[in-house]
Order: C-alpha cells, then sequence, then structure tokens
C-alpha cells in the first residue's frame, strides 16, 4: 500500500488516470526487482493487468528462466503501431541513506518516493494505467508493449526482445523509451562498451623482479595507454553531446598486496562512450592491439603469463535525425514544438533504432535522481505522462500519418 495514501475502497472505475498510475506505481516499486535477482514475480502482476483486460502477451525468458521479458500487443497488429519500451529492473539501495523504505512508494511534498519511481516504474506505471483505455481505442493503430529485464547492467536482458518486436508481421514505425527525460523528446545519445580486463604474472621476490612477470606493471602500462587513445580521440567532436568527444573511462585498476612481492594478478575495468560517427569496431581494434602488445610482453617474462578480456556491457548508440517523422509524432505526443535533446546516459533506444525501429526517448521524471537514495518522481510529472499517453489514446482510431496534427 502506498504510504500517505488512503482510497483501497474506492470504486477504479472512477479512478483517475494519475490515480490508477499512483495504484500500479505502489505496487511496483513493492517489487524488489534489483537486476541480480528475479523478475518473474512483477512479470506475473504485469501479465494478470493484461490477461485482466484480455490482452495477448508473450514472454520471452532468459536462459536460466528466472527472468523474462514481455511483449504485448494492443490493436490490429497488420498495421504499424508505436511501440512503448520500458524496463523492471532497478539498481541496489544496499549502503544508500534512504529517508524512508526505499521498496514502499512514500508520498510527501507532492513526490512518490521509492526505489525505481524516476528509473523507469513511473513511466511503467502511466503505460499500464492506460492499457484498458489503448484497449478501446486501438482500432487504427496499434501498442506494442516492450517490457525487458536487466537494462541497468548494460542493456543486457533487451536484445532477444528487440529481436521478437523486430519480427512482428508489421515492426513498429516508432518506439518511445519511456527514460526519465523531464518528459523531452530525446533524438540521440552515445553508444557504450565495457571490458574488464584480468592479467596474469608470475609472482616473485620483489628483489628479483627479472625472475618474475609484474601484473600490476601489465595493467599500468595498459591503463595508460587507453588514456592516450582517449585523448585523442577528443580532437573529434560533435557538440550535441556533452562531452562532445568519444570517451575513454578507467574505472577500477586493482592488484598487488605486500610491497616486497612482484604481484601475479591485476584486474582493470574500462569502457568507451561513443558519439555518433565513431566506428565502434576499428575502435576496439586499437585497444585490442594495446592489450596484444602488453600480453606479448609478459609472455616474453612468464610462459604461463597473459590477459583476459572479459565483456561487461555493450550498446549501441542512438542518432535519430532531428527531422524525423519518429520527433514529430513524438513531438506532438508530448504536445511540445522544442527542439528535441540528445542524452549523457545510455538505453535500449539504440538497440530498437539499430533494429530498424525509429526511435526516441521521453519519460518523466530526471535520470539525476535515479540510483540514490531517496529516489523520487514529482505527481506533475507523472500527470503530464498521463497527459501525453491521452493524447496517444485519442489518435489511436487513426492512421498512424496522421498523428503528427496539431495538438488541442
Amino acid at each position: 500500500m502506498m504510504s500517505e495514501r488512503g482510497g483501497e475502497g474506492n470504486n477504479r472505475a472512477a479512478e483517475t488516470p494519475l490515480d490508477a498510475t499512483l495504484r500500479i506505481l505502489a505496487d511496483l516499486i513493492a517489487f524488489e526487482t534489483v537486476s541480480e535477482r528475479s523478475n518473474l514475480a512483477i512479470v506475473s502482476y504485469i501479465t494478470a493487468l493484461l490477461n485482466a483486460e484480455g490482452i495477448p502477451f508473450r514472454l520471452i525468458p532468459n536462459e536460466a528462466g528466472d527472468k523474462a521479458s514481455i511483449l504485448a500487443t494492443i490493436g490490429p497488429g497488420d498495421r504499424p503501431g508505436i511501440a512503448l519500451s520500458a524496463h523492471t529492473d532497478v539498481v541496489p539501495v544496499e549502503g544508500q541513506p534512504w529517508t524512508s523504505p526505499p521498496f514502499t512508494a512514500t508520498i510527501r511534498d507532492g513526490r512518490v518516493y521509492g526505489r525505481g519511481s524516476t528509473d523507469m516504474k513511473g513511466f511503467l506505471a502511466v503505460v499500464l494505467a492506460h492499457v484498458p483505455a489503448f484497449k478501446r481505442a486501438a482500432t487504427a493503430t496499434p501498442i506494442h508493449l516492450c517490457l525487458s529485464y536487466d537494462e541497468e547492467i548494460g542493456c543486457a536482458g533487451a536484445p532477444d526482445l528487440v529481436a521478437e518486436v523486430a519480427a512482428l508481421p508489421v515492426p513498429p514505425a516508432l518506439c518511445i523509451v519511456g527514460e526519465p527525460t523531464s518528459l523531452k523528446v530525446a533524438r540521440a545519445h552515445k553508444g557504450k562498451f565495457a571490458k574488464r580486463l584480468v592479467f596474469t604474472g608470475r609472482n616473485g621476490h620483489s628483489a628479483l623482479p627479472h625472475r618474475a612477470a609484474n601484473a600490476v606493471e601489465a595493467a599500468a602500462q595498459v591503463a595508460v595507454a587507453l588514456s592516450a587513445l582517449g585523448h585523442e580521440l577528443r580532437s573529434i567532436t560533435n557538440d550535441a553531446f556533452e562531452p562532445a568527444w568519444t570517451s575513454v573511462h578507467l574505472g577500477s585498476l586493482h592488484g598487488g598486496g605486500a610491497l616486497n612481492l612482484v604481484p601475479d594478478h591485476a584486474v582493470l575495468e574500462y569502457e568507451a562512450r561513443t558519439i555518433p560517427g565513431t566506428d565502434g569496431p576499428a575502435l576496439m581494434a586499437r585497444m585490442e592491439a594495446i592489450i596484444d602488445d602488453a600480453r606479448a610482453a609478459l609472455k616474453a617474462q612468464a610462459s604461463e603469463a597473459g590477459i583476459a578480456i572479459e565483456p561487461i556491457s555493450a550498446y549501441p548508440g542512438l542518432d535519430t535525425p532531428a527531422d524525423s517523422d519518429a520527433v514529430r509524432i513524438a513531438s506532438s505526443l508530448a504536445g511540445t514544438n522544442a527542439e528535441p535533446i540528445t542524452l549523457a546516459f545510455g538505453t535500449e533506444a539504440g538497440l530498437y533504432s539499430e533494429a530498424g525501429i525509429p526511435t526516441i526517448v521521453c519519460g518523466p521524471g530526471d535520470i539525476a535522481r535515479a540510483h540514490k537514495a531517496d529516489e523520487w518522481v514529482a505527481l506533475t510529472e507523472l500527470d503530464a505522462a498521463c497527459t501525453m499517453m491521452g493524447r496517444l489514446v485519442a489518435r489511436l482510431g487513426s492512421p498512424l500519418e496522421r498523428f503528427t496534427e496539431t495538438v488541442s
């Protein structure tokens, strides 16, 4: 139950869209869908809502069977429609100074506090609250609900779902990913890939370093070379982004123990965030050449030495043209004439775009509040998102090409 909010006995038929959103959001926040855990409980909750409205859906499970994505189509599947994309997972809360229970939705000062309230269960609640209206209205343009898992660990759960969406008899003509943008239409963000390097050397006494192979030293050399590459990349800029260049970030470097021992183990983690137009494979090849040189130098000191490369996460960037139909339709639904923005953070939108589905990002809340203690979304933000969904409902009886007509 949502703290400081009553009325559970009210007739749901009389609920406003915001009332329904708040009721559903309270339920969604209560599911502790941290990425490392199963999301099947929240999947069961969502599919029960769909079953109650007679909405067909399919589950796309992971290999272990403890997580699943949901794909549901509302309306005629033989016509181009709109996909509404959200993820069900959240980041951990351990070690954060919350002033209210993180997995209980608490309303105070016009805000809903709780883990996932802004990233991005708020948008998901708005969408689910409008399922009955979608069902009534979607006679000419269908709505596709695309709900994933493991977005918070590098969009790991989305590829199978995106493949299913792209393989629909008529794929969506627009995908709206509801990450928090303060309901501004975002047309682009950087791509990302992140990797972990595990260095194996040979230990020994520090007085006899020539008989050993120093894993920390090799990791440090790779770190310096990757950093130099990152500074070189700053010469190519795109002012639509902050920072305006492809960045190389060294996130962690661990290894060694006692000073008088040559370390035989080290771990380095790094990432690159690429601006549109960056040749990602070429950049990765340059990085791997740096690693290959360090590996050869290590093995020259000890035959058992080496460097293992472990992928952490990867997703493509998003670069939807500002003058595209996707941006025009999304701006019409959001009720704005403002220029579309770009994002500093990544989303699943790049995967949909890469699959050939025109995609933008637009949702309630602010990413600056995400992943922190006392994460919140304002009631006014949720109400504005409900207004956006109301505009969408009003257009579902018309073909998609008419969606850019002036908002009344």
